[in-house]
């Protein structure tokens, strides 16, 4: 990272932290690990001692890092991070991962695949594997076949390594928004750039359930602790009355967490404005969910793929919630969860608005119509 670190400061000084030097974006970056790995990052960043004390203190002064008393110690302090803190650490995690993208070396065919947090990824996934290998039999798991590119859990060579010794068509997986990916339009033509949409409610309540299956107590990425553990969370419903409205009406569009209602409102409103590109194609999850056929069809046309009539019906049938289920030791993302089968929970639509009033529904559409163009608001929120 130490080698990016130029690369990453000027990107970070467009987000407006111009004031964080190299060195200071590093101890940023340990301080968010977990306390067992922050010696062997600062020594992997080859931070001295001295150096050390002196980016600390800058941090403070710069309201990045506050020193905080320890839990009962009144003689002793340690370093914790900020609010702005975590929003710098979060903006050098989404840097890294379009350094990734930048530096990708893409082939004819290539196709990216991007998507909000639970919002259908893993259904795209399994549907352009089977329009690439034209069978339900896939010759490994979902996860091999289709890598995420910018995970920082896997380096960037072995990630790019994984993806050079792929002889088939490669579809690649992302959570980054188009803009991080291809900054200009007109985007690579080489590429086919798909991009899923799911009622964000819906993806909302989908993530709450999804944290309680993580083999670890505890949601956590680059930028430090993401969700507290499922012992600490409230219940579904004030969680997304917390996460989706008083939470996003509270904060600043300019965001940096993934799964806040803001930025995947963002992340929408970014490939709307690019779909009219050729090589830019939006699903619609409620779209797989009543017509998967016709779905698959259109994809398949896009992507300039022919399958035979024959084979339609099968591939069709492997691509059905029911069937990905079954499969799920196979199709889920990164062997992450204590439950393979409860990834694939129920498949349907309208399960966070239920859990909300009419007034706070009211709220919750005209709190997004703020965020998104009309047209792609209607698209948006179908059930």
């Amino acid at each position: 990272m130490r080698g990016n670190a130029r690369a990453i400061s000027t990107r970070l000084s467009a987000a407006g932290f111009d004031d964080l030097a190299p060195d200071g974006l590093l101890v940023l970056v340990a301080m968010a690990a977990p306390p067992s790995k922050i010696e062997d990052l600062l020594r992997k960043f080859a931070i001295s001692g001295q150096a050390l004390c002196t980016t600390i203190e800058a941090l403070v002064l710069r309201g990045y890092l506050e020193h905080r008393g320890k839990r009962d110690d009144t003689h002793h302090t340690v370093q914790a991070l900020t609010k702005r803190g975590h929003a710098a650490v979060a903006a050098i995690s989404h840097s890294v991962e379009a350094l990734r993208w930048a530096d990708f070396p893409f082939r004819e065919g290539d196709i990216v695949i991007s998507a909000p947090i639970k919002s259908g990824m893993t259904w795209t996934q399994m549907i352009c594997a089977l329009l690439i290998f034209q069978t339900p039999d896939l010759p490994a798991p979902l996860s091999k076949l289709s890598p995420w590119l910018d995970w920082n859990g896997v380096s960037r060579d072995e990630v790019y390594a994984q993806l050079a010794s792929q002889e088939h068509r490669r579809f690649i997986k992302t959570h980054s928004p188009l803009k991080e990916i291809v900054p200009e339009m007109p985007a690579d033509s080489r590429v086919t750039y798909i991009v899923v949409a799911r009622h964000p409610l819906d993806a909302m309540i989908s993530l709450y359930y999804q944290i309680d299956n993580f083999a670890y107590d505890g949601r956590r990425s680059l930028a430090g602790p993401i969700e507290p553990s499922r012992h600490q969370r409230p219940a579904p419903r004030e969680w997304l009355i917390r996460k989706l409205i008083h939470y996003a009406a509270a904060r600043p569009i300019a965001k940096t967490d993934r799964a806040d209602l803001t930025d995947i409102i963002l992340h929408l409103s970014d490939a709307w404005a690019r779909r009219s590109e050729p090589n830019v194609v939006l699903l619609h999850y409620e779209d797989l969910r009543t017509d998967l056929e016709g779905q698959m069809r259109g994809l398949a046309a896009r992507l300039g793929v022919t399958v035979p009539d024959a084979t339609w019906p099968g591939l069709v049938n492997a691509a059905t919630f029911g069937q990905m289920r079954a499969a799920a030791d196979r199709l889920q993302p990164v062997g992450m969860l204590t439950n393979n089968t409860a990834f694939f929970r129920r498949g349907t639509s309208g399960a966070g608005a239920e859990l909300l009033t009419s007034d706070e529904l009211a709220h919750y559409y005209e709190l997004t119509a703020r965020l998104a163009p009309a047209d792609l608001h209607t698209w948006l929120h179908r059930f």
